[in-house]
């Protein structure tokens, strides 16, 4: 059986439209372990900023404490602009983030949930995209390491086999979502298009898909 047959099995066996004629995800190669991990930690970090700000809750105060954090792991130069905006609200003067913005960068937890599992530090299966991810595993995993070099000792990476039948299948069913989205209809499965969007974004990012290399313009091409 194909990737894209097994892809289609599950949406088929999850009520969830197929479209036949989107191609198979194949032919790229998955970025090394340790870019995975650094720009995953990154972005989770400064989501957790971004969570404050978007709720007004003490932003200045949220942006001090993950940036000592981002520094423990020695990830100040991991950066992108968007999340260096977040971080310099450690600084009350420092210009705000807008409201919209910041929920926009809460939502890249989802996004980076893949990159997590291709590092073999979310166990099993990805959790099915009807729900916003449960990080207290994951996040109680990264308190337990005193810096980069111990979390990178728990990583496991996944086989890129497996990496690109999970990114053939989100983008499946990331298709199902915006056809569903069009045509004002309920979606199969009881997916979340969000959840199953920022996901997309994650693996196009991870395998370079659609030549996605910028963190903070990643599309969800369908």
């Amino acid at each position: 059986m194909t990737r894209k047959e097994r892809s289609e099995a599950f949406l088929q066996a999850h009520n969830i439209k197929i479209n036949p004629n989107l191609p198979e995800m194949g032919g790229t190669a998955v970025k090394p372990p340790e870019v995975l991990l650094r720009r995953a930690l990154t972005a989770l970090l400064a989501a957790q900023v971004a969570i404050d700000a978007a709720n007004d809750r003490f932003p200045a105060a949220s942006a001090l404490f993950f940036r000592g954090i981002l520094q423990r792991f020695g990830l100040e130069q991991d950066l992108t602009p968007d999340e260096t905006k977040l971080f310099a609200l450690a600084d009350p003067t420092a210009e705000r983030v807008s409201q919209q913005d910041a929920v926009q960068i809460t939502w890249r937890i989802e996004m980076c949930m893949p990159l997590f599992w291709a590092c073999g530090l979310i166990d099993g299966e990805l959790q099915y995209p009807d729900t916003v991810a449960d990080c207290s595993e994951l996040i109680g995993k990264i308190n337990g390491c005193a810096d980069f070099d111990a979390l990178m000792q728990l990583v496991s990476v996944r086989s890129e086999d497996e990496i690109l039948d999970q990114a053939d299948l989100t983008y499946r069913m990331d298709w199902a979502c915006v056809d569903a989205l069009i045509k004002n209809e309920p979606v199969g499965g009881g997916l979340s298009h969000d959840v199953v969007a920022e996901r997309h974004k994650g693996f196009n990012w991870m395998i370079s898909a659609y030549g996605a290399e910028n963190w903070d313009s990643v599309m969800a091409n369908t």
